[in-house]
């Protein structure tokens, strides 16, 4: 399943990167890179992958690996905060879609576990000078739960072409259905003995650390690589099926901007 997901994937944005190079008015970005993340579960290996990277903009319209499925920009050219609002894919689960890696957990705690879906997402986005809020909504029905995602990078080196160093954190506030969505046992999840007993997460405040190296070979050719650790929530420590108090993730990308 996870290999066709990303099959159909690539294959789709091969294809729209062809019409949008053939589309003067379009902005593109395109190149890949790769992503290593650590997940709460219990037991779980580090995860590893490997990604297209594109983004497009047309006029308002924005869609790529920055955008979700798609943005609408709400704000306009002038205005000091910027706004825009569409449609994501959010999957934090167990077995997620975006676990590029076949081997999950070997603990007996997930013997016969049923790991929830992802999730279509309405997502509304806001961005003053360094600062960033952005606050996402299941819309497919599943867990009906909100994720708010505050968050401030500054600029700590500016140096020549462009090239960046940005250090800053954040605050992540999961609502308590989506909270309990993924970290809570109940139904026919609930094995006692595999340890696996009933439990209701509550909402959960998570406090993050980021860093950010922007370098830029020439107008066209960058480098992006960002590090970041984020700390859980006791709420979300509490679970069965947690076994960390935080989970840190590694990104770098090779991009190529059509001038």
């Amino acid at each position: 399943m996870r290999s066709l997901f990303y099959g159909c994937k690539l294959l789709l944005l091969l294809i729209f990167s062809g019409w949008v190079q053939a589309d003067e008015t379009w902005k593109l970005e395109f190149g890949g890179g790769l992503a290593a993340y650590d997940t709460p579960w219990v037991d779980m290996p580090i995860q590893y992958i490997t990604l297209p990277y594109i983004n497009a903009e047309y006029g308002r319209w924005q869609l790529g690996v920055k955008h979700g499925i798609f943005q609408y920009r709400l704000s306009g050219d002038n205005w000091p905060v910027s706004l825009s609002a569409g449609l994501n894919y959010r999957d934090e689960t167990y077995d997620s879609v975006f676990s590029f890696n076949d081997k999950l957990s070997d603990d007996p705690v997930f013997t016969g576990y049923h790991s929830p879906d992802g999730e279509v997402t309405a997502q509304l986005n806001a961005k003053w000078q360094h600062l960033s809020l952005s606050v996402s909504q299941d819309v497919s029905n599943h867990s009906s739960g909100t994720v708010a995602d505050l968050s401030y990078m500054h600029p700590l080196y500016q140096g020549e072409r462009g090239v960046q160093f940005l250090m800053g954190g954040g605050v992540r506030w999961l609502s308590e259905k989506y909270s309990d969505y993924l970290y809570g046992v109940y139904g026919d999840n609930i094995a006692p003995q595999y340890g696996r007993v009933a439990y209701q997460a509550e909402a959960a405040t998570n406090y993050q650390l980021s860093m950010q190296l922007i370098y830029p070979f020439n107008r066209q050719w960058s480098l992006s690589a960002q590090a970041s650790y984020e700390w859980l929530d006791q709420t979300i420590q509490d679970s069965p099926l947690v076994d960390k108090s935080g989970v840190g993730k590694v990104m770098v990308f090779f991009t190529y901007r059509k001038m």
